[in-house]
């Protein structure tokens, strides 16, 4: 199959062979041989055909959970929560299979090729201070496998469901996932099934986040490249000037138009990524609310603390996730904005008219800030942040009271 050593990248770092192996990567790069193409089209039809099948028990069981007679309103909740996150998870890997998102990843790599490649280490310097930042997604990717491997543990020696019916008393065994298996009668292997089916979905829920976290940051990464360079607007202007011969205002002129072609490749950047990201901040943001409230209220009303404490990082992981988005959203918005500082901080008052009116422009320009929107409606902010854990907390209130 393909090689993916040709993808090596160290922005998007393990984000390429998990998403080459789950087949959530677009088509970026040429198979060696036609066949590999067709193996390859073939392991991808495999690996989604299972994540759908683990989807459909989950509806499967929540289609019978509805119809019970007497309706265990604690387990639909949990199945609700965690068939929704993982449904749009598979989603969200579909845009990211599309040929807008290709053309980013070849951005990105041809971006990190051209920086290695260069003299400049002060350049190399800031590009790596933006990857220590988001290097940090491996955290979140430790923090799935933790809340995966305790949820199960916490499950395993949970306390059943323990039902009336008539004058029977029905034992209902909670298992990890809240999915419709072959094995009903056998706890164990249902238990097994569903271990199994929750880490497999989980890996398209961690790795979409994963991917979309980094193209935010490469956003930022650029923003912050750009800003290097009109902050060292005179000593690029000077090297110039001596290494090619030209005047000092003509030297001025060419890194300015420079800076000024960067400035228009990250506002393409920031759009092409919102034409891939709109529709699935929507998925992401507006159902985000109830299923924060569907975990916190299993945190609080599992019967055994300790039970309740191992639930109770995945629902920190679901608010860290969430924080993570709107502040790397709010974080480009704000850099984007600082741009026309950093123009208005350059030695602008010695220069001639024609580079003055072209400070002008780049400064109106960067008033408008750029920004990760929630479709067509809303950009994400920090404020995005507040309004879903309140939101979070109205309905965790209102289901107390069910």
């Amino acid at each position: 199959m393909r090689n993916i050593s040709s993808l090596k990248n160290d922005f998007l770092g393990i984000c390429i062979p998990f998403a080459y192996y789950f087949c959530i990567l677009p088509d970026i790069v040429e198979f060696e041989k036609k066949y590999y193409k067709a193996v390859y089209k073939f392991y991808t039809v495999l690996i989604y055909l299972t994540a759908i099948a683990c989807q459909a028990g989950q509806f499967i069981k929540l289609y019978q959970l509805f119809h019970e007679e007497d309706k265990l309103w604690d387990e639909i909740i949990r199945n609700y929560t965690t068939t929704s996150i993982h449904c749009f998870a598979l989603i969200k890997c579909a845009f990211l299979r599309g040929k807008v998102s290709g053309g980013i990843f070849k951005k990105i790599l041809k971006y990190e090729e051209d920086v290695y490649e260069s003299d400049n280490q002060d350049l190399k310097s800031v590009y790596q201070s933006a990857l220590a930042s988001v290097r940090k997604t491996r955290y979140y990717l430790a923090g799935i496998i933790g809340v995966v491997a305790f949820y199960i543990i916490a499950l395993a020696f949970g306390e059943p469901y323990h039902i009336q019916k008539g004058n029977e008393t029905v034992t209902v065994p909670r298992l990890v996932l809240s999915a419709w298996t072959p094995w009903g009668d056998s706890f164990t292997l249902s238990f097994l099934t569903t271990s199994l089916m929750g880490g497999y979905l989980s890996i398209f829920f961690v790795v979409s986040d994963m991917i979309c976290y980094s193209l935010i940051f490469f956003g930022i990464c650029q923003i912050e490249v750009l800003h290097f360079y009109i902050g060292q607007f005179s000593r690029y202007s000077k090297e110039t000037q001596e290494t090619d011969g030209h005047t000092k205002w003509n030297s001025s002129r060419l890194h300015q138009r420079k800076c000024i072609i960067i400035h228009q490749q990250i506002i393409s950047y920031v759009k092409d990524l919102n034409d891939v990201m709109k529709n699935i901040m929507i998925l992401d943001f507006v159902p985000s609310s109830v299923q924060l409230a569907g975990m916190i209220y299993q945190m609080v009303t599992y019967p055994d603390i300790l039970q309740g404490i191992l639930v109770s990082q995945f629902v920190f992981t679901l608010i860290g996730r969430t924080f993570i988005y709107c502040n790397a959203a709010s974080v480009l918005a704000v850099r984007s904005e600082m741009i026309a500082y950093a123009w208005y901080e350059t030695d602008w008052t010695e220069m001639p008219p024609d580079i003055k009116k072209n400070i002008l422009i780049c400064i109106t320009r960067s008033q408008r800030p750029l920004c990760i929107w929630i479709g067509n409606f809303q950009n994400i902010s920090l404020e995005t942040f507040l309004v879903i854990m309140k939101g979070a907390y109205s309905y965790v209130m209102l289901l107390t009271t069910i």
